[in-house]
């Protein structure tokens, strides 16, 4: 039964999300087109080494940290100890400060990002909980005019684990004052959905390509193909 304040999202397939009474955004390539630079970054780490990319969608949604760690990892074939662990705090510095650095130049717009929140944002608490720095998220987000929209920012900082673990997802939900469960999650990625999911929200995965696997049960190609209105 919808209570006050909710909202329906209606999708383009048809399909409608009820008993909404926020909405929590991933920023990277959900909100801002940043994941490719993201991703693009990496390729260029493993091309300067001589090495395999492979599918760089594993990456997609990571932390620095989580990510160094898999780069050693595939290089070493180690875990841990205090040599590895030196290792892992220096890539993880290096990969912040090329991805700020990048980032600086400017990034655009996700199609339909800043309609859509500005849209909810006069409807109901809108939130971004990223598994970015604060410094990159805030900057971007007030680059597109939106950061003033939104009632909740969290990033990685804010958590003991980014995504995929559910920490990020839940303390958005509890700056908004709103059950994890009445609130919907849009994300990109694997790690993403897979946060957003455990954290107990109604999942809406937004990615424009079909082979990425994503939790949840509604598909989005962009947040073009989402409009709200006020629940009946």
């Amino acid at each position: 039964m919808s209570g006050p304040g909710d909202v329906v999202l209606h999708l383009r397939s048809g399909a409608d999300i009820r008993g909404v009474r926020a909405v929590v955004f991933d920023c990277d390539g959900v909100l801002v087109d940043s994941e490719s630079v993201w991703l693009s970054m990496l390729e260029q780490w493993h091309l300067r080494r001589g090495l395999d990319c492979g599918d760089l969608e594993r990456f997609a949604g990571l932390t620095a940290h989580d990510t160094a760690r898999q780069l050693l990892s595939s290089q070493t074939g180690d875990g841990g100890g205090s040599r590895e662990d030196v290792g892992l705090a220096r890539l993880t510095a290096e990969l912040n400060t090329t991805y700020s650095s990048l980032l600086h130049e400017g990034v655009e717009p996700m199609p339909g990002a800043v309609e859509l929140v500005t849209e909810l944002a006069c409807r109901l608490p809108v939130a971004v909980a990223s598994n970015g720095r604060r410094v990159d998220v805030e900057s971007m987000l007030g680059a597109l005019g939106i950061l003033p929209r939104l009632s909740a920012v969290c990033t990685v900082e804010d958590v003991p684990h980014g995504k995929p673990a559910p920490d990020l997802y839940l303390a958005a939900a509890e700056r908004l004052q709103i059950a994890p469960q009445d609130c919907a999650a849009f994300e990109d990625s694997p790690a993403g959905s897979a946060a957003a999911e455990s954290a107990g929200m109604m999942v809406c995965g937004v990615n424009e390509r079909a082979d990425v696997s994503l939790r949840g049960p509604h598909r989005l190609a962009s947040l073009t193909e989402v409009s709200a209105d006020d629940a009946a």
